[in-house]
């Protein structure tokens, strides 16, 4: 979580509820999209840096065709390490709230919903389970030390010295999702970054690579573009994957 709103999805049919939520959420610096089915919560997923999803159980099985705990069950791995916070009917059973929380979910919340103390639930959801890393300080650069990556900072540079160390020359401006492509590539130091590999860093919700290929391919067209001034190439090994030469 950082100093920026917070991004949520809802799972939910309920468009009042979304509703409700969407403004008083707003209060909160909190941005909640609404998914009504099982591909808008794929796309929003790809689109948005979420970091928390809200599933309504009263329409998990029309969304996901799954119930409640099944959806908690098949998300949790894959979303990890968003936070998933699972509304309740009123009536829920203490059994079911600790099933569902040892199944993955991080909280369980029984109606009526209060949309302000719910946002801030998720606030303090967010910062009690967000993984605490110690930034990592290396420098990433391509075989040739032509192209030079500062993760942390996230800054990409032409190295014009040539070499691997501090980086000097012109930063290329990427877009987030062009520079974690690009991440993908440099840390495996001119082998083969498969199109699994960018399936599992970068879109997990995927069902297969075959999925995110052509998106991945717009992506590379475009860092080519942005780093023609320098002597890396991209390259494509047909029905493996890209590495960087």
């Amino acid at each position: 979580m950082t100093g920026e709103n917070l991004e949520a999805i809802i799972l939910t049919m309920d468009e009042a509820l979304f509703t409700a939520c969407r403004f008083r959420f707003a209060e909160s610096r909190v941005s909640v999209t609404l998914a009504m089915d099982s591909d808008g919560f794929k796309s929003a997923l790809r689109e948005k840096p979420v970091d928390a999803v809200i599933l309504d159980s009263a329409w998990s099985r029309a969304i996901l065709g799954l119930s409640a705990e099944e959806a908690v069950v098949k998300l949790a791995p894959l979303l990890a390490p968003r936070i998933i916070m699972v509304l309740a009917e009123q009536d829920i059973l203490p059994e079911q709230v600790v099933k569902l929380l040892k199944l993955g979910a991080h909280d369980v919340v029984s109606r009526p919903i209060k949309p302000r103390l719910l946002a801030e639930q998720l606030k303090a959801l967010v910062r009690v389970f967000e993984p605490k890393k110690k930034p990592d300080k290396k420098l990433l650069a391509s075989p040739s030390g032509a192209l030079v990556m500062d993760y942390p900072r996230r800054k990409c540079y032409i190295n014009s010295e040539n070499r691997s160390g501090a980086p000097a020359g012109k930063e290329i401006r990427l877009t987030k999702i062009e520079f974690q492509v690009l991440y993908v590539m440099l840390q495996k130091k001119g082998a083969v970054a498969t199109y699994e590999e960018f399936r599992a860093h970068l879109w997990p919700t995927a069902s297969t690579s075959k999925e995110i290929i052509h998106t991945l391919h717009q992506l590379t067209t475009n860092i080519r573009k942005k780093i023609a001034a320098c002597p890396v190439k991209i390259e494509n090994l047909r029905a493996e994957g890209f590495r960087l030469a």
